[in-house]
């Protein structure tokens, strides 16, 4: 069997025409036969490909972001610093002798220690008192104490 030169022709160019459209470029014939390719260059995008996605820039976070980020190391290190004054004034309510400091709560904010809670006299709400504006790291106290002689 014997292929017309034309039609050997034409078979060139759909081989031609397959090749590129496997490779991802978009082709057209015009009258004459001639291949026109429109190569798209651009890459494609991963598939994370989310603003804040992992390897993708968020548009809305540029320096603003370096300020949050300061901004939380400095909020973590003031609840540390929460935590260790209330630890401190926890043992040394425990530690106080003649303090029964079981019924007295304790919260640190920024310094300023919250105080709730009964206690069974006013010499021991005094002496409780006294005891948590001793120590370090303490701006102020917030007194909630109630004297409960039960």
């Amino acid at each position: 069997m014997r292929i017309s030169r034309l039609s050997a022709r034409g078979l060139k160019m759909a081989c031609v025409a397959a090749a590129l459209a496997a490779a991802g470029s978009a082709q057209a014939l015009d009258k004459s036969g001639l291949i026109f390719i429109a190569a798209d260059n651009t890459p494609a995008a991963p598939v994370n490909s989310a603003p804040g996605m992992p390897g993708r820039p968020d548009p809305d976070r540029g320096a603003s972001a370096d300020m949050s980020a300061d901004m939380s190391a400095d909020k973590a290190k003031q609840a540390v610093e929460d935590g260790a004054i209330t630890t401190r004034i926890k043992t040394r309510l425990l530690t106080t002798k003649d303090l029964k400091s079981t019924g007295i709560r304790v919260k640190t904010k920024n310094g300023t220690v919250e105080v709730g809670g009964t206690v069974p006299s006013q010499q021991q709400r005094d002496l409780a008192l006294d005891m948590i504006r001793s120590v370090e790291g303490v701006t102020s106290v917030n007194d909630n104490l109630k004297v409960s002689s039960r």
